[in-house]
């Protein structure tokens, strides 16, 4: 069953998130084991959640759901290009300045890498925005995909290296903490 029909959603791309929560508590409730559901029943509707929170995956789904054959691997947009070589050299601070942080053997050392850490975070806070913003430009053309416009599946793999990137991101942003 694709996860659409398995939060009793319409097959759509643009999903409110709330909506989309709404559509899991309600399908929890009946699926839930502790109301009389199963564990497959329960662990499908969780998988079905996790597979249309992310826009990348909504839109496999959807695609998947109307027979829309395509390349999952290919080139991406050349616009990200741009953005890719910035979330790159800000990944290499952030990774450069953890060794750092982590060959300081004395407290006075961390304390003095403490400027150059805070300047890492702000390049990272910089790029989660970007790429943020990137997502939210993608997603703002599904309309036109779902009128069938444009090439879906670029849109697909564009939205699979930003949703990698932003985790990325912020990975390393929480490593600085």
């Amino acid at each position: 069953m694709d996860p659409f029909t398995r939060l009793g959603l319409e097959a759509r791309l643009a999903i409110p998130e709330e909506e989309l929560r709404e559509a899991f508590r309600l399908a929890g409730k009946e699926a839930h084991p502790d109301v009389g559901g199963s564990n497959e029943d329960f662990t499908a509707i969780q998988e079905a959640f996790a597979r249309l929170s992310r826009p990348s995956k909504r839109l496999r789904a959807w695609l998947e759901s109307r027979g829309i054959e395509g390349e999952e691997r290919g080139a991406i947009s050349p616009h990200l290009l741009d953005l890719f070589s910035k979330v790159g050299s800000v990944l290499q601070k952030a990774d450069e300045i953890t060794r750092r942080r982590s060959a300081a053997l004395s407290s006075l050392a961390k304390a003095m890498l403490e400027p150059a850490v805070q300047e890492v975070r702000e390049l990272l806070e910089g790029a989660l925005e970007e790429v943020a913003a990137a997502i939210e430009v993608q997603e703002s053309g599904f309309p036109a995909i779902e009128a069938g416009e444009g090439d879906p599946w670029l849109v697909a793999r564009d939205l699979v290296f930003l949703e990698k990137w932003q985790a990325e991101l912020k990975a390393r942003f929480a490593g600085l903490w």
